[in-house]
């Protein structure tokens, strides 16, 4: 057997659908009177809204006006700290400046006297070789000239 010949006729399905009709009529379609609960519910709810929202809007209001009070007042505070600070910070500002003028002076002073007191330290040296050596050739000569001597008075030849 095919799956085909165990179809199932009902018949025709129109009083079908008139009886569904006719329940949905009887329940459901009741337009008249559920617009006229709607609209009316509606009106009441716009009212109660529109006062809810006129308290809601002046409370809103209140606040607002005593938000934008507090953070004047607190602009108003603020700038006069700030005031305080830039004109500490100024002051930080030219006593610093001050003081690396003055380390500058002193830096350079002291850069000065160092070239100073390497030039002096380089003619001291200059000054002891130049006396060491003069003293060295003096030595030189005196033992030069008794060797000389001597060599003369024992006869020795080099």
């Amino acid at each position: 057997m095919n799956t085909k010949d165990k179809r199932v006729n009902f018949g025709s399905m129109e009083p079908l659908i008139r009886d569904i009709g006719t329940v949905y009529e009887f329940y459901f379609d009741q337009n008249t009177f559920i617009e006229a609960e709607i609209k009316t519910f509606l009106k009441e709810f716009e009212t109660k809204r529109g006062d809810r929202d006129l308290a809601s809007l002046s409370q809103q209001t209140i606040n607002a006006n005593n938000t934008i009070a507090n953070i004047n007042r607190s602009l108003y505070h603020s700038n006069q700290f700030f005031e305080n600070i830039n004109n500490n910070l100024n002051q930080i500002n030219s006593k610093i400046s001050d003081q690396v003028e003055k380390e500058s002076i002193h830096q350079e002073q002291r850069n000065s006297d160092r070239l100073n007191k390497f030039e002096l330290e380089l003619l001291e040296k200059k000054s002891i070789e130049d006396s060491f050596n003069q003293r060295k050739s003096q030595i030189e000569n005196d033992f030069n000239e008794k060797a000389s001597t001597l060599r003369d008075k024992y006869q020795i030849v080099l």
